[in-house]
């Protein structure tokens, strides 16, 4: 193809005045890749920090509710829920923890868990109603390890009564948000400390008190978190929505959402400058060729080239200038990124990176700019055509 040919050696014969194109597409775009970079990395660290920890995706629930199975199925079907498991009052789910034999006596807290719990690490999990989890912090002070066993114990009627429930320790919990004395168990445990409690009959463990079957079947309390963090601002609206007072990270992160935006924002208002100023840029350029080249395709057209095969020069002229450009702007834009990175780390002991730039949001912006330099030759190759081979001897 003819005009490839010519457009690759104009290219190659003639640098300076692409060279020149390229150096003006690198400013405009290395300013801009970078200045993206830095907003995605500054909100993506914010809300990597609240990603690792399981607290800024709790719903806290403050106060006592009765829970019914018919409500606790309603939360459980909430759009954005990822785990939901009902609790009991704060004194009924207090015990003290011991050795089989009763010494090393620890006042502990019972938690219900089940999977999905975002509190236990994965690949942790009760096989069993009588296994438990500890936090590493109990786990410490009782000298306990997985396989170990333990017991907890309450009692009742001014401790003339005591119920005593054997427990084997499968694993330890250390996750980010846990402190203090806990033990995960099974649901069944808390039920059956709470109706001992309550001073209900617990046939099983061997304790006697009031008919179990008159037992109001109600929850206290809720263990909700969403799903992800993107899901906990609407979550909380649908429980104040059922009348639940809870607290949650919503605001933080509606506050992070809200600054994402306004960045977002400031940093396209730039970039459309810039890009305004590289369509001018571009444009000059592209009519200096235009007119510089005017007799040689008028000279083309003499020799019976056709109109298309010129239009094609500029085109293909665009198409260069514009991939050389990308790929200088890239190359230093990431060799940027990576310098700050590592100058951050250095000096602030940032475990995240503060440049970012995701391959997609990479590709849509070289997509952009390489789209208006072809739409820019593509207007130039237009006007090329409306010259003939007759403006050579009017020129002359």
């Amino acid at each position: 193809m003819i005009a490839f040919d010519l457009a690759l050696k104009s290219f190659l014969r003639t640098p300076r005045p692409n060279i020149a194109a390229m150096v003006a597409l690198v400013s405009v775009l290395l300013p801009m890749l970078v200045l993206w970079s830095m907003k995605v990395g500054f909100i993506q660290s914010m809300m990597d920090e609240l990603r690792s920890s399981p607290a800024s995706l709790e719903i806290r629930v403050k106060g006592d509710y009765s829970i019914t199975p018919d409500m606790l199925s309603r939360i459980a079907s909430l759009e954005g829920v990822g785990f939901a498991m009902p609790t009991a009052r704060y004194l009924a789910s207090r015990a003290f923890a011991s050795e089989p034999t009763g010494r090393n006596r620890t006042p502990v807290s019972l938690m219900p868990t089940g999977v999905g719990d975002p509190l236990i690490p994965d690949g942790l999990a009760l096989q069993q109603e009588g296994d438990a989890i500890l936090s590493s912090g109990l786990a410490e002070k009782m000298g306990l390890k997985a396989g170990d066993a333990f017991q907890i114990a309450n009692s009742r009627r001014n401790q003339s009564e005591h119920m005593r429930i054997p427990l084997t320790v499968v694993g330890i919990t250390s996750i980010e948000g846990i402190s203090g004395n806990w033990v995960f168990v099974a649901p069944s445990i808390i039920a059956d400390v709470e109706a001992f409690l309550d001073g209900y009959a617990v046939p099983r463990r061997g304790e006697t008190g009031r008919d179990p079957l008159t037992r109001p079947n109600v929850h206290s309390g809720l263990r909700l978190y969403a799903r992800d963090i993107e899901a906990v601002v609407d979550l909380a609206a649908q429980m104040r929505g059922l009348a639940f007072s809870v607290e949650s990270n919503a605001q933080r992160i509606e506050a992070i959402r809200r600054l994402d935006r306004i960045l977002s924002w400031i940093v396209i208002a730039l970039a459309v400058i810039l890009l305004i100023g590289l369509v001018l840029s571009i444009w000059s350029f592209m009519v200096v060729q235009l007119e510089r080249l005017k007799s040689h395709i008028a000279l083309l057209g003499l020799m019976g080239q056709k109109q298309p095969g010129t239009g094609l020069y500029f085109i293909f002229i665009g198409l260069f200038n514009a991939l050389g450009g990308l790929l200088v702007a890239n190359a230093l834009a990431l060799a940027a990124m990576a310098l700050g990175n590592q100058q951050f780390r250095l000096f602030l002991d940032r475990r995240g990176d503060i440049f970012v730039l995701p391959m997609d949001h990479l590709a849509l912006l070289n997509g952009v700019v390489l789209c208006l330099q072809l739409l820019l030759a593509s207007f130039i190759a237009f006007q090329s055509s409306k010259i003939r081979p007759g403006d050579l001897f009017r020129d002359q």
